[in-house]
Order: structure tokens, then C-alpha cells, then sequence
């Protein structure tokens, strides 16, 4: 799965912040980890090599310098010549990489991969990022196009030693009189959860835990992954329903709320691209 991790740092501090994490993720299996910086010109690739190679160096890497004036192209094109290698990106820097998690450049990445991107935000006064992955968690809204991430999740599991975490934000609904016909409110909440693990067992071998949590997805994300620093949150840009708000809109606020230990400042996410 982490076969080859491009990390793509942009020259800032902020952006090297992914490196701790990209080496923690490639070493336990063997897996390459190169450090690829896009340049504007030579006089900027003269200005950061030296430096950049004592960097690679710290963190077993190899670097890779490319010059262009389009980021995202350019990293585009690197994936296409390796099939095995995905991307890591901070969803914060300087110049072009200062977009955030929905920015251009992070954006055009994930859709032009054809295959899962990491994505890191660290926040400037973070010492202590996480260094390795514990925890792979799956969000799913009960369609199937969030499911197409569901094998992405399972080979990050397989190939970290991780445990496997099913999530479903529910929203909350209006209390009704309760009658004595109808079924447990639990039940019916996690059967759909409860199905995919079986699935996923029969399918892969592993065993997946879940938990159905309540409210609007992202903000129901954000508590429950609060305290997991080590954890990766493996989800769709697109899909349907909350998911893909969750994404596309309202992870600007929640996720990328400045709280000590949210996953807005420890997340890595794994991020993949509508492929219907």
C-alpha cells in the first residue's frame, strides 16, 4: 500500500512537519520515502538544495527536485510514472501550497492520482506529531460510493499493523412516543456497520470494529477522533449525503478548527478521487 510515499514540501517548515509521519508510515514495511520539491526556477532549486539533502538525509529519504510553475501538474505527472507511489501533502504552506484541505492544489492532486492521497494539516506551534499510525478509520454514509474507499482502508491497515475502525455519523432525530413493537434503536444503527465488518472479514481476513456516532458528520468526526492523534481518516471526496458534505463543505470549518488535539492539527487522511 506505502510501497513509495512521495512527501511534497514546498521549501517551508510547516510543510516538513509530514515528514516524521511519511517515514513513520514507509520504515515498518520497507517502503521508500522521497522528498519531491517543485521549484519555479533553478535560482530557487540552488537556493534549497543543500539544505533539502541534509533534510533527506535525516529522515533516510531520496529528493527529487522538479522545475515547473504548476504544483499540482507536475505531482500529477510524477504518479503517472509510478503507479505504486502515493502523495503526501500538508494542507498548508507558503506560495502555492498555501491552500487549505480544499485548495487547488490539494484538490487537483487527489482528482488527477486516480488513486488515495495522504493529507496532513499541522498547525505552526505542534512539536509532537504523530509518527506512526495506530488507528485507520473509515468513514461511511451507507452508499456505495464512500464504500470504494473500504479496500484503500483495509491495505493501510494490513500494511501498518493498524486496527481497523467502521464510523457512521447519524443524524439526530426528533424523539418519538415509543412503541414496544419497535426494535432496539441500537440495533438498527449499527446493523449497517455491523454487516460491513462481517463483510470485510470474509473479503480480506481482518477484523473491523465500529461505532455509529450522532449528529452533523463532521463535527461528530472531530469529537470522536479528538483524542487519536494516531489515527488516519480514510474517506471519499465525493459521495453521497453527509459524506460529501462532510468533505466538500463543512470540513473547512470542523475539521480545521484550531483545537489542541483535534484531528484538524494530528490527522492524516487518506483521500481518494469519484472514479464514477
Amino acid at each position: 500500500m506505502f510501497d513509495e510515499i512521495l512527501a511534497c514540501v514546498d521549501g517551508s517548515s510547516l510543510a516538513e512537519k509530514i515528514l516524521p509521519l511519511a517515514r513513520g508510515i514507509t520504515a515498518p514495511g520497507g517502503g521508500r520515502l522521497t522528498l519531491l520539491r517543485v521549484v519555479r526556477d533553478t535560482a530557487e532549486l540552488a537556493a534549497e538544495e543543500g539544505y533539502l539533502r541534509d533534510c533527506a538525509r535525516q529522515y533516510s529519504a531520496e529528493l527529487r527536485f522538479l522545475v515547473s510553475s504548476d504544483p499540482a501538474q507536475t505531482i500529477g505527472a510524477e504518479l503517472a510514472r509510478d503507479p505504486r507511489a502515493i502523495a503526501a501533502l500538508t494542507t498548508h504552506g507558503r506560495t502555492a501550497w498555501a491552500e487549505a484541505i480544499l485548495g487547488s492544489v490539494t484538490l487537483r492532486v487527489i482528482r488527477e492520482s486516480k488513486r488515495p492521497v495522504i493529507v496532513f494539516r499541522p498547525r505552526e506551534d505542534e512539536c509532537n506529531v504523530p509518527e506512526k499510525i495506530t488507528t485507520v478509520a473509515v468513514a461511511l454514509d451507507g452508499g456505495d460510493f464512500s464504500e470504494k474507499m473500504v479496500r484503500h482502508a483495509v491495505k493501510a491497515a494490513q500494511f501498518l499493523s493498524a486496527h481497523l475502525l467502521l464510523l457512521q455519523a447519524l443524524p439526530v432525530l426528533p424523539q418519538r412516543p415509543a412503541s414496544e413493537n419497535d426494535p432496539k434503536p441500537g440495533l438498527v444503527e449499527s446493523s449497517y456497520l455491523h454487516r460491513k465488518a462481517a463483510d470485510i472479514k470474509a473479503a480480506y481476513g481482518i477484523d473491523a470494529q465500529w461505532e455509529v456516532l450522532h449528529g452533523e458528520p463532521a463535527d461528530a468526526l472531530r469529537r470522536y477522533l479528538n483524542d487519536m492523534p494516531e489515527t488516519m481518516l480514510a474517506m471519499t471526496t465525493h459521495g453521497r449525503g453527509p459524506i460529501e458534505r462532510t468533505v466538500l463543505g463543512q470540513c473547512r470549518r470542523s475539521l480545521c478548527a484550531p483545537r489542541p488535539r483535534s484531528i484538524a492539527a494530528l490527522l492524516a487522511a487518506l483521500i481518494t478521487k469519484d472514479e464514477g
